[in-house]
């Protein structure tokens, strides 16, 4: 590779790729400045007393002078090849073997100084002939600053429960999509996945348990824009961190109750022109199949559900003695439809670089998902430009542009993934694929359905998702200290689908036509939604007395307009404030106020008001805690307490409007005191750094009580003739109570080092109001399982209390409290208020499913070029509920309620006259007493789960332009360790999923100068 640099004389460089980039089109997406940091003054010069940085430059031309220098680490140690630029040109030079430079300026210009892995500095030469340069490691800023929303502050400052994420972790393994990346990863932060279907989002993740009867997902804030996690290429990131409790949530005012994520994404730095590249392959594995009955089996369950029911067998002794001697179908459905293994791949590329006129960073991403047949796949496109332009010398633009495009392929008949092994499940062991005959393609049909044929001829299903942004964010200094700045974005996300089938005939076994698949062609457009947003700042951040203070404020004010191609339109406004001072650096203050106005509550109740204030205290920087730092026996040590207010507008505009049917019923009631939701929340923590900073633990305790709870669907008596009336209701309390536990063990023997973290936390979630007074019941009609009543949790399992099954017809006699058609071997519920009749008032709190005693364990470890890693992740306590056929030993579907294809387990351990103790019900078809909720179908659904083992090698450079090549193995979700009952702890059941997938993969990382 050639030299970034090209000599025109002995004392400037000129750097090819700036004027390249300025030929294009694409010069307002390159040129940009970095982030600047280093220690200089005349002599040695020290950043923090440096009052010339950053003056602009002379209007009028003087004399031209020469500057001189020489650019030292911080070890004294001398820094050859550090590029040196001036602010707003492209001409530029570097220090020689000796970290010795000299260039000559035109009047009172801005020096720019980097070089990798060292934090960037700019200089004013005002008055200056030589000026010695010390530049700083860069990884000590991203310990050091945390991005809190729309500032960043010292950790040390920080009196709330803020927490990062490892990025340069997460980066290193193969993630599909960024959710998975925190499974295990954040203290209070938990993910269910249930599939890895690919194009689906893997779950939900949720901060500090649920709290509402909404969406419940955390608002994730990207470069100052909201957009969603699954967009994110984690190889595009270069922080994030994790705003818990109110006090760091209420800068988001009405949308941060359920926690706020923010992202940073990577840029370009000054006189570096470097790319990154990452790729990986991987294959996939199915973790969680069932064994199902063979056919011999099937027969045996058939006759005999139909035997306790009094009904015709269907199967001959003859039949079965063929089965078990393979003379008859013996088909593994789920096997069948699953023709290939699945794989993956990944690349990506970040290309950056930059001069003194700015940087820039092109991050390009490509991720291809093949699922277990031919059909089924995803490809995603991704492309992010992350510009900073140095306007003037004390005005910089920063222009971010980003699209992405991801296609989904999916079955015509089953685009939602799960469909085709939904009906795999339906079959059973009996029945062939094809007949045996000389017919091409001769398959045979059982109601209509087979998914073999789904796949080969049921035609294709493609799906188009395109998000394309907009980001620019400029700043004014108008001294060292005071910036204002303003933020401009526009989001559009697009979705369009087209299907087609070609025409198909089936025949019978004698070669006689039954059905006809007809030839199909269509596409959709799908809703489209854009999104502008207009924000202006102030930030004022100062040292005072000597530097034993420092005050952070923002001020500001922001307008947010969705748009949809259904003609509706959200609109919201906000001004906010916040402040945090550090006095002493002992005793820390924060205080947000925050004002939110949202067009989707009725007018009069559209604003909401929502203020926080915490406090700490860094007990290390007190006189009496000296004797115990010198020692390293407390290095630091922080307590933090905080409370504030927040709130929830995360539901469907226009809810407290009338809605009248074409007939003129009344659908929807209108409320015009329908208003926001809103939770407050305490939060006590500690920080606590010791033994000469190798263990690092965190412990926070906290209490989130909402109230004026958003329910959309409130169900109303039909008075005005409409069979099914509601009205949008802020109704109900709740309270959500957990702790927070992280420790962080690392040190370094020789060439070995090693880190060890472990955390555990939990939630109790509990109604405290679930109507308008304490004693109010809410019953939810759309799930009979679910009640509200307090001291229940949110999400419950409500249901009968069982006892055993009836041993015999003498049985189902002598019990009078039973349900109708109730036969031997059928659940006895437990009559809970002796009324002598089983209904709905002898249901329940059986559990609930939230996970408890979440934890999880992470260990690096490095010996020279080589290191491993390993995640481990467990939830200590969960109630999960075997329902859908991976419980029931039949599909219930409302009608046929079919055998389908039982699990073994079932069989294994089902009730028959011969086995009274069992842990299942009798085998049954059609309607059935058993097919309600229960403690019987409830399981332990605890589980250790090895999240990634990991094993990697660096070689840190071949040549002079290719570094940190690092190549490394991967094994994810390889290992579970559980007592469920069903086929994946993580999930409650169904009837046939998207399997669940262990990934093996192959990566290579290398950075190109």
């Amino acid at each position: 590779m050639k030299s970034i640099y090209q000599l025109t004389d002995t004392s400037n460089i000129k750097i090819p790729i700036i004027h390249f980039i300025k030929k294009t089109s694409l010069i307002c997406a390159f040129l940009s400045v970095g982030s600047l940091w280093a220690m200089a003054e005349s002599e040695v010069i020290d950043p923090k007393n440096d009052k010339t940085a950053g003056k602009s430059l002379a209007v009028e031309q003087q004399k031209q002078k020469r500057i001189t220098g020489k650019v030292t680490d911080s070890k004294g140690e001398a820094l050859p090849f550090v590029n040196v630029v001036i602010k707003g040109s492209t001409i530029g030079t570097a220090t020689d073997l000796s970290g010795n430079y000299e260039i000559a300026v035109n009047g009172d210009v801005t020096l720019i100084f980097s070089q990798i892995g060292l934090k960037d500095y700019e200089i004013n030469t005002s008055g200056k002939e030589k000026i010695n340069v010390i530049l700083i490691e860069d990884n000590v800023q991203l310990n050091e600053v945390v991005v809190v929303g729309y500032n960043e502050v010292e950790r040390k400052h920080v009196a709330s429960s803020i927490v990062s994420v490892d990025v340069d972790k997460m980066k290193s393994r193969p993630i599909f999509k960024l959710e998975e990346g925190f499974s295990g990863t954040i203290p209070g932060a938990t993910l269910m996945q249930g599939s890895n279907l690919p194009g689906s989002i893997p779950g939900t993740i949720s901060i500090r348990g649920l709290s509402t009867l909404q969406n419940a997902a955390p608002l994730v804030i990207v470069d100052g824009m909201e957009q969603s996690l699954t967009d994110i290429d984690p190889n595009q990131i270069k922080s994030i961190n994790v705003l818990k409790d109110a006090a760091s949530a209420s800068m988001y005012g009405s949308r941060g109750a359920n926690g706020v994520i923010i992202i940073e994404t990577e840029r370009g730095s000054t006189g570096e022109f470097k790319v990154d590249v990452h790729t990986w392959m991987a294959i996939q594995k199915p973790i969680d199949l069932p064994t199902f009955v063979n056919s011999a089996d099937y027969m045996r369950l058939n006759n005999e559900a139909k035997t306790y029911q009094g009904q015709t067998l269907l199967y001959t002794p003859d039949d079965i003695a063929k089965a078990e001697r393979g003379e008859t179908a013996n088909t593994d459905w789920l096997d069948a439809i699953m023709q290939r293994t699945a794989h993956s791949y990944n690349t990506s590329a970040n290309i950056s670089g930059g001069g003194g006129v700015g940087t820039f960073n092109l991050m390009l991403g490509y991720v291809q998902e093949n699922g277990l047949n031919d059909l089924e796949g995803t490809q995603k496109f991704s492309a992010r430009f992350n510009t900073n332009i140095n306007i003037a010398d004390r005005f910089v633009l920063l222009a971010d542009f980003y699209a992405h495009r991801l296609q989904v392929d999916r079955l015509q008949a089953n685009n939602d993934g799960h469909g085709l092994y939904q009906i795999a499940w339906r079959m059973n062991p009996t029945q062939d694929i094809y007949y045996d005959s000389d017919l091409p393609d001769h398959y045979m049909l059982h109601n209509n359905m087979n998914p073999v044929a789904s796949i080969e001829k049921g035609g294709s299903w493609k799906a188009l998702h395109d998000r394309s942004t907009i980001n620019l964010r400029p700043k004014y200094m108008i001294n060292e200290n005071l910036h204002i700045a303003g933020n401009v974005s526009y989001m559009i996300d697009k979705s369009a689908n087209k299907y087609k089938r070609a025409t198909f005939k089936f025949f019978d076994g004698d070669g006689k036509p039954v059905e006809i698949w007809a030839n199909s062609v269509g596409a959709e457009q799908g809703v489209s939604v854009s999104q502008i947003t207009a924000r202006g700042l102030i930030n004022y951040e100062k040292d005072l007395r000597g530097e034993k203070d420092k005050i952070y404020l923002v001020l500001g004010s922001e307008i947010m307009n969705y748009t949809y191609t259904d003609f509706r339109e959200i609109s919201k406004a906000s001004f906010f404030s916040k402040l945090n001072y550090s006095f002493d650096n002992r005793y820390l203050l924060e205080t947000t106020l925050r004002t939110d106005g949202s067009s989707k509550f009725a007018p009069g109740n559209q604003w909401g008001f929502f203020p926080s204030a915490s406090l700490g205290w860094n007990v290390h920087n007190e006189k009496f805690m000296s004797a115990l730092k010198k020692k390293g026996i407390i290095d630091n040590m922080k307590i933090r307490a905080s409370y504030g207010l927040i709130g929830n507008e995360n539901v469907d505009p226009y809810l407290w409007q009338e809605i009248v049917n074409t007939w003129g019923w009344t659908m929807r009631v209108p409320n015009p005191d329908f208003s926001w939701e809103k939770q407050n929340q305490i939060n006590l923590g500690l920080d606590l750094t010791t033994l000469k900073n190798r263990l690092d633990i965190t412990l926070d305790v906290y209490k989130k009580h909402s109230y004026d709870l958003i329910y959309s669907d409130f169900p109303v008596p039909p008075l005005t003739g409409s069979y099914y009336l509601t009205s949008s209701l802020n109704i109900g309390e709740v309270d959500n109570k957990g702790w927070e536990l992280s420790a962080n063990w690392s040190d370094k023997i020789g060439d070995f080092s090693y880190n060890v973290k472990a955390m555990l936390f939990d939630n109790k979630n509990e109604v405290l109001k679930a109507g308008y007074s304490n004693s109010d019941t809410l019953i939810f009609k759309s799930n009979t399982d679910k009640i509200w009543y307090k001291g229940i949790p949110v999400d419950n399992y409500y249901g009968y209390k069982s006892n055993g099954f009836f041993r015999d017809q003498a049985d189902v006699d002598a019990t009078n409290a039973k349900l109708p058609n109730t036969l031997p071997g059928d659940i006895k519920y437990v009559d809970q208020n002796g009324d002598g009749v089983i209904n709905d008032q002898d249901k329940v709190f059986l559990g609930d499913p939230f996970p408890h005693y979440n934890y999880s364990i992470n260990v690096d470890l490095k010996y020279k070029r080589w290191d491993f890693s390993v995640l481990g992740q467990g939830v200590g306590k969960r109630t999960g509920r075997l329902n859908g056929q991976e419980g029931y030993p039949v599909l219930m579907d409302g009608s046929s309620n079919s055998l389908g294809a039982p699990r073994q387990e079932y069989m294994d351990n089902r009730w028959t006259p011969e086995n009274q103790n069992s842990r299942f019900p009798r085998v049954w078809t059609g309607s059935s007493t058993n097919a309600v909720l229960s403690d019987v179908w409830l399981s332990d659904a605890s589980f250790f789960r090895i999240k990634t083992i990991q094993v990697g090698y660096t070689i840190p450079r071949i040549g002079n332009h290719i570094r940190n090549i690092r190549i490394y193995m991967n094994a994810q979700d390889a290992f579970t360790f559980t007592k469920w009952e069903g086929l994946e702890p993580e999930r409650n059941g169904g009837n046939g999923n998207y399997p669940r997938m262990a990934s093996f993969s192959l990566g290579f990382k290398a950075t190109i100068l």
